[in-house]
């Protein structure tokens, strides 16, 4: 047996000196499952080698697969693989009794001897025709490499350790399947599938690649996992890479074996070894190469610097020991954010259109991929979210594995020369029917990915399809498909494999380079990531992404979540630290002319109020008609210029016409209080996608408005009940059970969303207000002095400010409710929400004048008489005025139940929009 070890090196005898008739000398080496022993057979009087299986493993599944072994043995008898001599079976003890080769494995062999090109040839001819005889019992070796090849004193190659080597017909688990060496197995024993005797071949192809080149054909590497990976899903380096003087019939022939496919290996390991054979002697007759140049079999770290030294490994191939992410991730990193805006009362936010139905900054078109305006009009190209089926794999791997996979093609695609990336949000508003998608927004190619997982390794196909315009119908044609084994506990190295896939289908190569990222820190990325897109913005992600490695830092993708995050926190709060802490993590960034951070910096100084700056940037980004003219249109919106918005918005649908930009046109008119149009453009939205969630979300608050309340709060229950985290309707469901009277289930609900964000005053509002409709006056009151200690504390935007007017008026601080209602006017005149609060406070105040000016106001831009049927109005009843303003708006009861003694109740009543 294995005569690798001195007994000096290795652990003392744990075992009797006496097994059976076999006497134990001293302990030679040892493997997973036992001790190997030189011994004497006392009977035959000759040395034997016994291997025991170790104690603590003497279990019924190790019991089963130790007799497996001496089975399996005993079927075997040719000079180049180790006879087994006899089996032991006790109580207490498992051995087998082997030949004893005196020698050292291959590895050790190699370390200390120069093997001439005509010896190592001589050991594949040994080692193929020995395994042809295991492949004849139908035995397959599973671990076959060099530290599982003996050389005796004769330099004769023996196969050992046949201990994880299964019978064909042998029913093996799935653990079986992925027994043995990463560096030696097969992709598809890596990957857990049924093996054959074919996977040995491959095991064999890479021993004959490393004997003949002195490298592994996959890369030299500690890391055991990612050596794995490459297997699975890399070829094979050239052999002529490490030795130039191999004849092309050696070069073919390895080629056969490390084909990834297993029917494209040789179909007979008997041909395979006369193959060998055949070429060891021309080797000799020809005398290519000089015997005393061959390079050793490298083993350990210094091995492998010495063949990067020696062998020239190309830099390709070292990089990959450390993928990183991506550097030119654009916004679109992770658009796939729920809508956080909370009832109609948070539905136009200072500065904020971009966390809800807008998300202008993000959704709008992080789409770039051309540096600058192209000869031909650009194509979009849409990434559908990646399909994941899984078995064992828990539920927050698939989705970090997913998060991976999803970020990585957009990043490829951003870097395609004539290519703009289709927001992710744009593509998950209107559903996942590929038709569908490719209709609504107007793509002209689409990316999909399916993921096939077990608990380490993941199955991905990627397919490009593009759409065909030469017929009416525009039908997709799948234009490209990779696929690729990857292991899932390495994040960072499946969004390199698959980024470098991408590219591949496009015939392109990236010039980016990732090798200084880390995957812990890339794993931090992905949490905070996922974190964000389900629950929103928080402080703890922005400190946790500048704890970062200064490298990972860098990246775009960390920069683009960054900007996110803060942009979100400063429209929440106006804190203007939050601005000071974007600008200084985007400065590390020293790629200046990287599209991403140009795209970055844009959105910065836009929240920084600079225009010359944002005007500049977005000169130099040069995104193309239809998405420079969207980000106009969006900084139109910022400056409350609705019209101008809705004329730019045209212009972008006549360049690109997609649905989310005649939802935009929609918004803009909504915003600008031209109920009719945005209902005319929104209908045309849902006529191509009917799932569109945002169009049908703004569709309910207008129903809302027009006084529907029913049939809006049955659009929302369907709404939040596909959507659940989409807290921005859940409010605005509850709003609509305050209209329909349903005060106590409205207040629970805000009270459970105050418990998720419980600093949002749209939220406390709501509460107070649902509060006070159920009677519960002292809770309300409280709330609404927790709401002006709040906003008081801060400078409020504009729907924090529509919060605190109202809350003063609510407690009776009258003086204090029209000085906020002042510079509310001043900031925000055109909104509707203004008008109705403004109405609110006048009619509190007992302002009649005001508050029928403003009633009136509200109701001509679209309001609908409803939100005047709250008790809190009932005071204006007292004015004939006010009952005959309704009934020409369609509300001929509103006053008739209302007495005068009511009066004094009303001016104390909550007050809701």
């Amino acid at each position: 047996m294995n005569n690798s070890l001195p007994p000096n090196t290795v652990a003392a005898q744990t075992e009797p000196n006496k097994l059976g008739h076999y006497e134990l000398l001293d302990c030679i080496g040892r493997g997973g499952m036992g001790l190997v022993y030189r011994a004497r057979d006392t009977r035959l009087d000759r040395q034997v080698a016994i291997k025991c299986l170790r104690t603590e493993l003497f279990e019924h599944h190790y019991v089963e697969r130790f007799k497996r072994e001496a089975l399996l043995l005993a079927k075997l008898n040719h000079p180049n693989i180790v006879q087994i001599y006899d089996f032991i079976e006790a109580p207490d003890q498992l051995a087998l009794v082997m030949e004893l080769v005196e020698g050292q494995n291959l590895q050790l062999y190699l370390r200390e001897h120069i093997a001439p090109f005509a010896q190592r040839m001589r050991w594949l001819t040994d080692i193929a025709q020995g395994l042809a005889v295991a492949h004849d019992a139908g035995i397959i070796h599973r671990d076959l490499k060099a530290e599982n090849i003996l050389i005796n004193q004769r330099k004769v190659a023996k196969i050992t350790d046949l201990g994880i080597a299964k019978s064909q017909d042998y029913n093996a688990t799935l653990t079986d399947h992925v027994a043995g060496s990463y560096c030696s197995m097969s992709p598809e024993q890596a990957m857990g599938e049924t093996i054959d005797f074919k996977s040995d071949l491959f095991s064999f192809g890479i021993l004959a690649y490393q004997l003949l080149c002195g490298a592994h054909p996959f890369g030299d590497t500690n890391n055991k996992l990612q050596l794995m990976q490459r297997i699975i899903s890399h070829p094979p380096t050239s052999p002529g890479k490490h030795n130039p003087n191999l004849p092309a019939e050696i070069n073919d022939l390895l080629g056969q074996l490390l084909s990834k496919d297993p029917t494209k290996r040789p179909d007979n390991t008997h041909w395979v070894a006369a193959q060998f054979e055949a070429l060891s002697h021309l080797q000799l007759a020809n005398d290519f190469v000089s015997d005393d140049t061959q390079a050793l079999m490298p083993t350990g770290a210094a091995a492998n610097q010495s063949t990067i030294k020696n062998t020239g490994i190309n830099n390709a191939v070292r990089t990959q020991d450390h993928p990183t992410f991506e550097t030119r991730f654009v916004a679109v990193n992770a658009t796939l954010k729920k809508s956080r805006w909370m009832s109609i009362k948070n539905y136009v936010a200072d500065n904020k259109i971009s966390a809800g139905f807008g998300l202008f900054s993000i959704l709008l078109l992080a789409v770039v991929a051309a540096w600058q305006l192209q000869p031909k009009p650009p194509k979009y190209i849409a990434v559908i979210p990646p399909n994941l089926t899984a078995n064992g794999m828990q539920e927050s791997q698939q989705e970090l594995v997913k998060g991976a996979v999803y970020d990585a093609i957009q990043q490829s695609v951003i870097q395609l020369d004539g290519f703009y990336l289709i927001p992710r949000t744009e593509i998950s508003a209107v559903g996942s029917d590929l038709e569908t998608v490719r209709i609504s927004t107007a793509a002209d190619e689409l990316i999909t990915a399916n993921l096939d997982c077990q608990v380490e390794l993941c199955t991905i196909t990627l397919n490009r399809m593009t759409s065909t315009t030469d017929n009416a119908q525009g039908r997709l044609n799948v234009a490209g498909t990779k696929t690729l084994d990857v292991l899932t506990d390495n994040y960072l190295s499946v969004a390199a494999i698959v980024e470098r896939n991408i590219e591949s289908l496009y015939a392109k190569k990236s010039m980016q380079s990732f090798s200084n990222s880390t995957q812990d820190d890339y794993l931090s990325f992905l949490n905070i990531n996922t974190e964000y897109r389900k629950s929103g913005a928080n402080e703890a992600q922005i400190s946790q992404l500048e704890r970062l490695k200064i490298a990972t830092k860098k990246l775009a993708a960390t920069q683009t979540l960054f900007r996110e995050i803060t942009l979100d926190l400063y429209h929440q709060t106006k804190n203007t630290d939050y601005l000071d802490r974007l600008e200084t993590f985007l400065s590390i960034n020293n790629k200046h002319d990287d599209i991403s951070h140009l795209y970055n910096l844009y959105f910065l100084k836009i929240a920084q109020h600079n225009n010359k700056e944002a005007d500049l940037l977005e000169k130099k980004l040069a995104l193309g008609e239809a998405a420079t003219t969207e980000l106009k249109a969006y900084r139109k919106m910022l400056n409350k210029d609705y019209q101008a918005a809705v004329e730019l918005y045209k212009r972008s649908i006549e360049s690109r016409a997609n649905v989310k930009t005649v939802f935009y046109l929609a918004n803009a008119y909504w915003y600008m209080g031209d109920t009719a149009n945005a209902k005319k453009y929104l209908e045309d939205v849902l006529k191509v996608s009917p799932s569109f969630h945002e169009a049908n979300s703004l569709y309910a608050i207008i129903a809302l408005t027009e006084g529907r309340a029913l049939d809006a709060q049955k659009s929302l229950e369907l709404i939040t009940q596909n959507n659940p985290d989409d807290l921005y309707n859940v409010g605005n469901l509850a709003v609509a059970y305050m209209l329909n009277g349903k005060h106590q289930r409205a207040a629970d609900i805000f009270q459970q969303l105050l418990a998720r964000d419980s600093e949002n005053t749209s939220h406390m509002l709501n509460y107070a207000d649902a509060q006070k409709l159920a009677n519960n006056h002292t809770e309300a009151a409280t709330i609404y002095q927790k709401i002006i200690a709040i906003t008081t504390a801060i400078k409020p935007n504009n729907e924090q400010l529509r919060a605190q007017t109202q809350a003063y008026a609510q407690i009776g601080n009258f003086p204090a409710a029209l000085t906020a209602l002042s510079e509310l006017e001043k900031i925000d005149s055109q909104n509707i929400e203004t008008s109705y609060t403004a109405a609110l406070v006048h009619s509190l105040v007992g302002n009649k004048a005001s508050a029928l000016l403003n009633i009136e106001k509200s109701l001509a831009l679209g309001m609908h008489t409803i939100w005047f049927s709250f008790n809190w109005f009932d005071g204006m009843c007292v004015h004939q005025e006010f009952g005959e303003l309704l009934k020409r708006y369609g509300e001929q009861q509103r006053c008739s139940l209302v007495t005068m003694a009511d009066e004094d109740i009303s001016l104390d009543l909550a007050t809701h929009r």
